[in-house]
This record gives structure tokens, C-alpha cells and sequence, in this order.
């Protein structure tokens, strides 16, 4: 029996749809994946020739029903312009990837409420020049295959992953540089919507990872009392060597209108930047009500003034 084009055209659509369907109901069956990697990040200053040993947790949370496989690997990282962080393999001799040795095992099955500690050593060569090193050790865990009978030798499996890393700061010591260029800072100075906020990009231009420190200051326009502050609890981030780090810092807690002055402030390595300005919050709806009453005095005295002018005519 022959099969229509329109027909093959039709059952593949059916067939697309249907495993799509099988897809969706068997995530919903295994759920989402999720573990713990704790700490995040060490930072750690390490002279030559010397030895550094630590470790970090892989849990398996309790909320989970199933086992997880996890895997760990070392790789070079950095963070990228905008703070996400970017993973590169690096074997070049003298790199921190040749230093370092896992003392646990890199794979293993972890049930629901159950960690392990992986440990490692550093061993940093006599001849290491100093400054920065970076080794991020990424966890890639997954969920045992699930395979679920769907009825007439029809079976499927599905397996989802997630991957955290845990960021090692290494300071070798020796020639250190520390130093900083502030490549911009800027306060816009009106909004139609969004919160208030200031915004910078800093390159690190020494050869070791530094701190950059963020303030916000946010006043009246007619008065010294700040409305908003973070001078207590500064933000921060980490910005490594030979790389420009763009961030922003918003008051979170805007009014949708007002005019106010504002105050930001970056710092990093000795250098200061700060710029004052005033800034002018105005939702859309009100500029359409400014410009249309603008408008309207400008129509209505044109209008007198032609009037008088028609006056002025007439009289003479």
C-alpha cells in the first residue's frame, strides 16, 4: 500500500509531537537537578617552593530523590567584562594546572542527604615568578538514567546534568604589581523607568587579582541627608590580571518619581574614582503630560499673540 506525501508529512508532525510529550511527562517525573558545592571560592597566598593543601564539600541535597554521579576537573578560568566566568584549558609549563593534585577521587555516586570532600595539594615550584595563578575545579553532576516503560516495548531515558565550579585565587609571592585603570564611570542622569544606578569599567593592570569596591550614595535634591547609602557594606568584586571588569550598582528601591543628586564611587588598587551628578526620575506617562502642557502654552500664546497682533491691525 502506497503512502501519500501529505500522509508521511502529517505522521512525522504526530510522531515529532508525541516524543516531545513523552519528553516533557518523564522531566516532570525525574524532576530538576541540584547540589551543593561548597565554599565557592578560596583565596590563598602561597610562597615558592612550598606545598598548600585544602579541600571543598559535593553534597547531595535531601530534597533530591535520586543518586547523583559526579565528575570534578581542573581548568584554568577567568571572569569576563561582565563577571560571568569563563573556563580555559591551560598546560603550558609553570601554570597552575601543573601544580596542582587531586588527593580524592574525580568521580563518584552520591546518595540523597550525602557529601564527600574533595581534597588537593598545590606544590609550587622554587622558580614560580610571582603573582596571580587561577584553577577552577568544575563538578559536573548528573542524575542516574531513569528509564520509564511506556507501554507496548516503548521505553525512554533522560538524564540531566549541572556543573559548578569552585574557584581557587592563588597569590604566588615575589614581584608583585598591584595597579588599576579606570577605563569608565558614568551616572545616567535621566530615566523613564528602572532603578537608579552607577556603572564602571576597571582593568586590572597588574599581574595579581585585586578587590574593587563600589559605593552609592543617593540624596534630596535640597538636602544633605541620604536617602540611600551602602558606604557600611560596599559592594565588591574580584578582578584578575590583564582583565576589565564592567559592573553596575543600583538603588533597588527607586521612587518612580523625583530629582535627586547621586554620589558613586569606585575603588581599586589606590586608584579613586567618583562622580557626582543630578539625576532626574520620570515615568513616560508624566513626560507625555509635560510635553503635551508645553505644547499647549506654546499653541496658546502664539495664538494671543497672534490675536493681539489681529487687534493691533484692526485698530489702525
Amino acid at each position: 500500500m502506497k503512502i501519500s506525501k501529505l500522509n508521511f508529512f502529517i505522521g512525522g508532525i504526530v510522531a515529532t509531537f508525541l516524543v516531545t510529550l513523552i519528553g516533557i511527562l518523564n522531566a516532570e517525573k525525574v524532576g530538576a537537578i541540584s547540589f551543593v558545592v561548597s565554599p565557592l571560592n578560596n583565596y590563598v597566598i602561597i610562597n615558592p617552593g612550598e606545598s598548600y593543601e585544602s579541600s571543598f564539600k559535593v553534597l547531595n541535597p535531601t530534597g533530591n530523590e535520586d543518586n547523583l554521579e559526579y565528575e570534578v576537573k581542573m581548568e584554568h578560568f577567568y571572569e569576563g567584562e561582565d563577571g560571568a566566568v569563563l573556563l580555559e584549558e591551560v598546560g603550558d609549563t609553570g601554570q597552575i594546572l601543573d601544580w596542582v593534585t587531586l588527593k580524592s577521587a574525580n568521580t563518584g555516586v552520591l546518595a540523597p542527604n550525602e557529601a564527600t570532600e574533595i581534597r588537593y595539594v598545590i606544590n609550587v615550584p622554587k622558580n614560580a615568578a610571582g603573582g596571580g595563578q587561577y584553577v577552577a575545579f568544575t563538578v559536573e553532576a548528573k542524575n542516574n538514567d531513569k528509564t520509564d516503560d511506556l507501554g507496548e516495548g516503548t521505553n525512554t531515558a533522560l538524564k540531566q546534568r549541572m556543573v559548578i565550579a569552585y574557584r581557587v585565587f592563588v597569590e604566588v609571592t615575589g614581584k608583585i604589581i598591584r595597579n588599576g585603570e579606570m577605563l569608565n564611570i558614568d551616572v545616567p542622569g535621566f530615566l523613564l523607568s528602572g532603578n537608579i544606578f552607577g556603572s564602571s569599567i576597571i582593568k586590572n593592570t597588574g599581574n595579581v587579582h585585586g578587590t574593587a569596591s563600589y559605593k552609592l550614595q543617593v540624596f534630596p535634591l535640597f538636602s544633605d541627608e541620604e536617602i540611600y547609602t551602602n558606604e557600611e557594606t560596599p559592594a565588591t568584586r574580584t578582578i584578575m590580571p590583564d582583565r576589565s571588569m564592567y559592573h553596575e550598582l543600583a538603588w533597588e528601591k527607586t521612587p518612580n518619581i523625583g530629582i535627586f543628586n547621586v554620589v558613586y564611587t569606585v575603588e581599586f588598587e589606590g586608584t579613586t574614582a567618583q562622580i557626582k551628578k543630578m539625576v532626574i526620575k520620570c515615568p513616560v506617562w508624566l513626560l507625555f503630560i509635560i510635553i503635551f502642557a508645553i505644547v499647549a502654552a506654546i499653541i496658546y500664546f502664539v495664538s494671543r499673540a497672534r490675536a493681539r497682533r489681529a487687534e493691533l491691525r484692526a485698530a489702525e
